[in-house]
């Protein structure tokens, strides 16, 4: 049979476990403090206005381009059914060669 003295929980070692325990824990939350994000600072007025101007800047900016898209696409007339039927008239008719023999 076996020796039960060696089964036993040495109070040392629980002791110990605990301890180590207690240091991993206390380690995680130490460096999640050091890790931590700072608390941003709230925008001021001055900023968001900054801001604003900035997007209303870029929406002009945006509709200036699209309308000068708009314009040399009407200017040059180039659609999507008017460029496929450039590409369609610009293939030849097939040749006489080329087309099956009847019967």
């Amino acid at each position: 049979m076996s020796n039960p003295s060696t089964q036993r929980a040495d109070g040392c070692s629980v002791f110990f476990t605990f301890l180590v325990l207690v240091f991993l824990l206390s380690g995680f939350y130490i460096a999640q403090k050091i890790f931590e994000p700072a608390i941003p600072t709230p925008v001021e007025q001055t900023v968001d206005q900054g801001r604003s101007e900035m997007v209303n800047i870029y929406r002009q900016e945006k509709s200036t381009f699209n309308n000068l898209v708009d314009q040399f696409h009407a200017d040059r007339n180039s659609s999507l059914s008017s460029a496929m039927s450039a590409v369609v008239k610009s293939y030849n008719a097939p040749s006489s060669k080329n087309k099956p023999a009847n019967p």
